[in-house]
C-alpha cells in the first residue's frame, strides 16, 4: 500500500515512516549480500511528515483560565503571574521558569529571557502581565536579583511538569505551550505580522511561525463556509 492509501487508511505518519524505514532497509541488505540484483527502495522518496497543527486555545479559553485563579492568596497571585507572563511575552515555558527577577523591566515593559542556544531577546510585557509580576514579587518581599522571577513557594524555580499540573488544577485542557500558540495564532488573527511575531517567538526561521499561519486558514474556511452563499 503506498504512503497516501496508509494516510487514507488512518495509519499515523510515525507507523508509515518506521515501516518505510524497515523496507528499505531490508531492501538494502539484500542488495548489500547479492541476494538482490537493485534496491528497489533507492528511486522512493521517503514519506513526508505531514506537520499536526497545534491545538490552540481561544481568547474565551485564556480568560477562562485567568478567571479561575484566586488573587486573595500568595500561590494564586503566583498562578497569574505565571500564567498572564506566558500569554503575555509568548515565550517558552522553560525560558519563564528560567527568567530571573533581574530580567523584568517593569519600566521599560521589557522582559528578557534565553531561548534555545541561549541565545537572548527582549520581548514586551503588557500592563496585566506587569501588574500580576509586581503582586508576587511583593509577596515574597525582596527578592535578590538572581532569584527566579516567578518562584514556588519555597522561592525556588518551576518545572514544565509543575506548570502542567497547574493548568490541570485550574481546569485547562492544554498545555504550557498552548499560551505560546495562542500568543502568536491570536497576533496574526489580529493582522500582526509575521515577521514581528518571528522575532517574538525567537523562531531561527520564519518557516517554523507560518505553521500558524495554517491554524488562521482553517478559521478563515470556517468563517467562509458558514457565511459565503456559495462555499
Amino acid at each position: 500500500m503506498k504512503a497516501s492509501g496508509r494516510r487514507r487508511a488512518n495509519r499515523a505518519e510515525t507507523t508509515i515512516g518506521r515501516r518505510f524505514a524497515c523496507l528499505r532497509t531490508f531492501h538494502r541488505f539484500l542488495a548489500a549480500e547479492g541476494m538482490a540484483k537493485s534496491d528497489p527502495t533507492t528511486t522512493v522518496d521517503a514519506p513526508r511528515k505531514w506537520r499536526a497543527l497545534p491545538r490552540v486555545p481561544s481568547r474565551e479559553d485564556v480568560a477562562a483560565l485567568l478567571a479561575a485563579v484566586p488573587s486573595d492568596t500568595a500561590r494564586g497571585r503566583r498562578d497569574r503571574a505565571l500564567f498572564e507572563l506566558l500569554y503575555a511575552t509568548g515565550a517558552r515555558v522553560s525560558e519563564i521558569c528560567g527568567a530571573a527577577v533581574r530580567d523584568f523591566h517593569d519600566d521599560l515593559r521589557m522582559l528578557r529571557v534565553r531561548g534555545k542556544g541561549n541565545k537572548e531577546r527582549l520581548v514586551p510585557v503588557g500592563g496585566p502581565a506587569r501588574e500580576a509580576v509586581a503582586a508576587h514579587l511583593a509577596d515574597r518581599g525582596t527578592p535578590a536579583p538572581t532569584d527566579p522571577l516567578v518562584a514556588s513557594v519555597r522561592g525556588r524555580r518551576l518545572t514544565r511538569d509543575r506548570v502542567l499540573r497547574m493548568l490541570k488544577e485550574y481546569g485547562a485542557d492544554f498545555s504550557p505551550h498552548g499560551l505560546r500558540h495562542a500568543f502568536a495564532t491570536h497576533l496574526l488573527e489580529g493582522e500582526a505580522d509575521i515577521r514581528a511575531v518571528q522575532e517574538l517567538l525567537g523562531h531561527a526561521s520564519v518557516a517554523t511561525t507560518q505553521l500558524y499561519t495554517h491554524v488562521e486558514q482553517d478559521r478563515l474556511k470556517g468563517i467562509h463556509a458558514k457565511y459565503h452563499p456559495r462555499a
